[in-house]
């Protein structure tokens, strides 16, 4: 699916610091005050202040293993900036400096992004003082291990990790991570969600160091116990055991970011004391270890108890899927149920291995949708158990605003017999809207152009296309359609709910709509001429098919 062309003139609903790079068709240019260079070891690389307090984010293998880097923020004003956060997964490090008056690139939220939508990237390149810009568009959205990406055609230099990516409203969507070995080769960036949530880490870090808040009893068996703590952020878990104090052994990394771990220590000797202790690291790479315990198993003939499920967690939740997880007190296969909110049939995934550890990933959920789930294990011995949790919900797609890539508001639009016309009606449909006035010159040419537009679309499509007039009275829309010999739909906003609610600032306007209801692109002003407006609409009609 292909983003339409550039539009001229832009809407006036996105925030006012864009409004003059919009009407201008250019990016702009505050992101140049953003970006900075970054010395480390024996390379500099690119990196973007991500927030006033201090924080810059850059290429966490460009570091090396650099604790420390010189950051400058114009020629000859350089600042020390140490290292806070290093993800090497993401490759992604954030620095922080002392130094006044920063200007922070304002990052959007690039769960709204699309495939072939346009994005700028701009940056430093070797040996240049004046950050630069490549255009290009979004290619893809890969995955890696839950991480999010986008893939960009721009033109990118090998040593431009680090330079940030912006969608069309000049808001920073993501920071390239690393691209191919040789320039104008496809690159790859982190998203801004993903920057976002690890500087949200990192400021946890600061403010409330990582720490182990609650360790559980243990629940000990003969030949292995499971041990549950809790700490006051998400972070990975692993234990460290032995028959002396000094441990000897470790447990697999558990590197799920959690507030809640359980791990299993297994092929334990019956009736033995053994110490451990908790270890857990933050997405920083911030590490805790809690105070030693001990722990003694149980003989080798004594009961094992009743089967019992523990520890239950769903995590990682997205608008489409979630993650589910339990301890069984004995090996056992291991089922989960999940029913939407007013559906009465239940989805189910299972596994027939028997193990103590049970862990599923839920895909194709709805979103914004509430979920029950009941999580079921049976043992070889026909013993069962299972456990009700408590519901969750996913969240929505794209959330409901009126700017670029979210799903356009709520609206009960009237027809010329009186009845609603809402949102319902344009599901699964590709729409382009124009709202106009009666008394506006302008907006009656708009309607001339879509008119003849709408005459000569063939029928049968899948694309709606209509005209709002807000803020009048029925009598003067009939009168304007009779005047002008409209034969498109006219609908009727009397109390121009729409327009208010979105702040429109100029009439006319017109919107652009995917299937989803989701605002693609935009104009306003009104098109030059009827030919303009046609190849617009066609544009974006073949480009989201």
């Amino acid at each position: 699916m292909k983003h339409m062309r550039n539009i001229a003139a832009r809407l006036m609903i996105l925030p006012v610091v864009f409004i003059t790079a919009m009407l201008c068709g250019c990016v702009s240019p505050a992101i140049v005050d953003s970006l900075v260079k970054v010395q480390a070891e024996n390379a500099v690389v690119n990196g973007v202040i991500v927030d006033q307090a201090g924080y810059v984010a850059t290429g966490s293998n460009a570091l090396g293993n650099s604790t420390a880097a010189s950051v400058e923020i114009k020629p000859g004003q350089s600042y020390e900036g140490r290292l806070i956060c290093r993800d090497s997964e993401r490759d992604l490090a954030l620095l922080k400096i002392e130094a006044p008056e920063l200007k922070a690139a304002l990052l959007g939220d690039s769960d709204l992004v699309r495939q072939w939508d346009e994005v700028a990237v701009w940056g430093f390149k070797p040996g240049e003082g004046v950050a630069s810009e490549s255009k290009g568009s979004v290619t893809s959205l890969p995955k890696d291990e839950q991480i999010t990406y986008l893939q960009t055609n721009a033109a990118l230099d090998p040593s431009q990790a680090g330079s940030a990516v912006l969608n069309k409203a000049g808001e920073m969507v993501g920071m390239v991570s690393w691209n191919a070995d040789q320039p104008g080769r496809e690159g790859f960036v982190l998203t801004s969600n993903e920057i976002q949530r690890v500087l949200d880490q990192a400021r946890e870090a600061e403010s409330d160091p990582l720490a182990v808040a609650s360790i559980d009893s243990p629940s000990v068996f003969s030949d292995r116990a499971v041990i549950s703590w809790q700490t006051n952020r998400p972070a990975t878990g692993q234990v460290e055991f032995g028959l002396r104090e000094s441990y000897g052994n470790k447990t697999a990394l558990d590197a799920t970011m959690l507030n809640t771990h359980a791990i299993m220590l297994q092929g334990l000797v019956p009736k033995t004391v053994y110490y451990f202790r908790v270890l857990s690291v933050d997405c920083c790479g911030n590490a805790v270890a809690s105070k030693g315990y001990t722990l003694t198993t149980t003989a080798a003939g004594a009961q094992a108890g009743e089967f019992t499920i523990s520890n239950v967690d769903v995590y990682d939740i997205t608008s489409t899927a979630a993650s589910v997880r339990w301890i069984t007190s004995k090996p056992a296969t291991g089922t989960v149920n999940y029913t939407a909110d007013k559906e009465t049939e239940s989805d189910s995934e299972t596994d027939n291995s028997f193990v103590y550890e049970h862990k599923f990933r839920l895909n194709g959920l709805y979103p914004q949708t509430r979920y029950n789930v009941t999580v079921k294990s049976e043992t070889d011995f026909d013993e069962t158990a299972q456990q009700t949790l408590n519901p969750f919900t996913t969240p929505p797609t794209s959330p409901v605003c009126c700017k670029m890539n979210c799903r356009i508001l709520d609206f009960s639009f009237k027809t010329l017999q009186g009845d609603d016309f809402t949102n319902s009606d344009i599901a699964g449909k590709k729409v382009f809207i124009i709202f106009t006035k009666t008394s506006c010159p302008t907006c009656m040419k708009q309607a001339l152009f879509l008119n003849d537009v709408y005459r000569n679309w063939p029928k049968g499509s899948d694309m709606l296309m209509f005209m709002v007039a807000s803020s009048e009275k029925q009598a003067d829309v009939e009168e304007w359609i009779k005047k002008y010999g409209l034969v498109m739909p006219v609908y009727i906003d009397p109390t121009a709910k729409l327009v208010s609610g979105c702040q429109f600032r100029t009439i006319p306007t017109a919107l652009f709509l995917d299937t989803g209801s989701v605002i693609r692109d935009y104009k306003s002003g009104g098109f030059g001429s009827q030919k303009e407006m046609e190849t617009v609409i066609k544009n974006f009609y073949e480009q989201e098919r």
